[in-house]
C-alpha cells in the first residue's frame, strides 16, 4: 500500500520533476523549486486523484504540513469525485 506522503512524493517526482533525493516532509516547495503555477497544477491532480478538495489555501510551508491537510480531507472533508485506483491509499503517512 502507497501511503499519502508517498503518493505525493511520487506525483512530485513523476509529474513536476522534482529529484527524489530532495523531497523530504521538512521541505518547503520553494526547498522543491515549484513555482505557484506547479503548485496549482499538483492540486489539480491529488484533487482528480483522490477525490478530495484542496484549494490554494491547502498549501503549507512544508511538505509534511501539506500532507497533513490532504489527510484530513481525505478523512471528513468534501468529496468532488472517486478514483478507485487510489482509494486503498492509507490517511497516515510514514514519514522517511
Amino acid at each position: 500500500m502507497t501511503t499519502t506522503y508517498e503518493f505525493i512524493a511520487g506525483l512530485l517526482t513523476e509529474h513536476m520533476g522534482v529529484p527524489e533525493d530532495i523531497i523530504k516532509p521538512d521541505a518547503t516547495f520553494w526547498d522543491l523549486e515549484l513555482d505557484s503555477l506547479t503548485l496549482v497544477e499538483l492540486t489539480v491532480i491529488i484533487n482528480d486523484r483522490l477525490g478530495i478538495k484542496l484549494t490554494e489555501e491547502d498549501i503549507r510551508p512544508t511538505l509534511g504540513e501539506f500532507c497533513q491537510i490532504v489527510e484530513e480531507r481525505r478523512n471528513g472533508g468534501e468529496t468532488v469525485g472517486t478514483d478507485s485506483a487510489w482509494q486503498d491509499v492509507p490517511t497516515t503517512p510514514t514519514l522517511p
